[in-house]
């Protein structure tokens, strides 16, 4: 994908008020997005991964003592917990695997009615799926979390199938993110903050 292209698909009109739930699959840009988002529109951020981190523990060593199902319960009440403490106009950074616990469970069904308190924002790089992988696994090799390009390849084209048919909105574009921002902040008919 042109990293001058942003492709933009608004599946339903955001409400004033909603607060902005962004989704997607690790390595995509949600935090950074997220971050140019909040400082555009003035409004909170809340980025899980980095809740997790500070309310919790780091994820990595959690994940290793306590197991990927254990994070996902905890990471989960978590998520709940903010929501219900946040204000309407906030920007909420999911992470990862948010949304990849198998359909019709109880842990997808929690997740599913959280996002649905807002308004999904999926990112991804592009909308083809060599591509996206190409991107993402890249990026994810670099962030210095040990991980290993083929269980990358394969994670991401997993959750990629979920992620691109979820949300209000999807975003696919590699361009910065305040260009990106930009685009979520017109297809929504907001206005920046003075």
């Amino acid at each position: 994908m042109d990293a001058g292209v942003i492709h933009t698909e608004i599946r339903r009109r955001w409400r004033p008020g909603e607060r902005l739930m962004l989704l997607g699959p690790g390595g995509v840009g949600k935090s950074t997005l997220g971050r140019a988002l909040a400082a555009t529109l003035g409004w909170p951020l809340i980025d899980l991964d980095l809740e997790f981190c500070e309310r919790i523990e780091v994820i990595g060593p959690f994940i290793a003592a306590q197991g990927y199902e254990r994070y996902r319960a905890e990471n989960l009440a978590l998520a709940e917990r903010l929501a219900r403490e946040a204000t309407p106009s906030t920007v909420f950074v999911t992470s990862s695997g948010f949304l990849v616990a198998a359909s019709g469970t109880e842990d997808r069904r929690r997740a599913d009615r959280l996002v649905a308190t807002g308004y999904g924002v999926t990112l991804l790089p592009s909308l083809e799926v060599n591509l996206a992988t190409s991107v993402v696994v890249e990026r994810q090799l670099t962030r210095g979390f040990g991980f290993e390009r083929q269980s990358e390849d394969r994670k991401f084209r997993q959750r990629f199938a979920i992620y691109r048919e979820t949300g209000d909105m999807l975003i696919a574009a590699t361009a910065s993110p305040e260009r990106i921002a930009a685009a979520v902040i017109d297809g929504l008919g907001l206005t920046a903050a003075a």
